[in-house]
């Protein structure tokens, strides 16, 4: 006999703690590999890294997690390759992250939520890199579609996002609140 369990949302016995969540609702995955892909742009370009989740509920909290690749055609300790993450038209890097923010006061001119470098010994070199965002201002039980956005830190340098055989990815996980 199979036996099968359905919940809406699981919370702990003790309650779900400040800036915590209770249980997992739902995972969405993808996966690109591409053909090479370069920018010499110092606006964010959509690198086609892209999720999209249905959210089953507003109060719930959606962890981003990216894991990429790039190299820039520099080797100046000035260039950086900027990156950060969209929801739908809306950049999630940008100010000081409204109600995103758990803690602190800083905030972002750039728009940006990661700083990658270009200096040696890692210029034009493929480099990996990996970060995670959680967005627990989404309030919506639509379908959201979050994209990882690249850009140069200054004219004159070529940041390439996307290399022939590498596998870049994105996850999407829903929390209950």
């Amino acid at each position: 006999m199979a036996s099968e369990l359905r919940v809406d949302k699981i919370i702990p016995t003790s309650g779900v703690a400040t800036n915590g969540s209770g249980g997992l609702v739902q995972t969405k995955f993808s996966q690109i590999r591409r053909s090479s892909a370069s920018t010499t742009s110092t606006s964010f370009v959509d690198t086609g890294i892209q999720c999209s989740i249905t959210p089953k509920f507003v109060t719930s909290k959606i962890i981003i997690s990216i894991n990429s690749y790039y190299w820039m055609q520099s080797d100046s300790e000035s260039d950086y390759c900027i990156a950060t993450i969209y929801r739908d038209s809306t950049n999630l890097g940008d100010g000081n992250l409204g109600s995103n923010a758990t803690s602190g006061t800083g905030s972002s001119s750039n728009g940006s939520m990661q700083y990658y470098p270009a200096a040696n010994p890692i210029a034009s070199y493929n480099n990996g890199f990996s970060f995670e965002f959680v967005d627990q201002a989404h309030n919506s039980t639509s379908e959201l579609t979050y994209k990882l956005y690249v850009r140069c830190s200054q004219s004159g340098t070529q940041l390439w996002y996307g290399w022939p055989g590498q596998v870049s990815t994105m996850r999407l996980q829903e929390l209950s609140a």
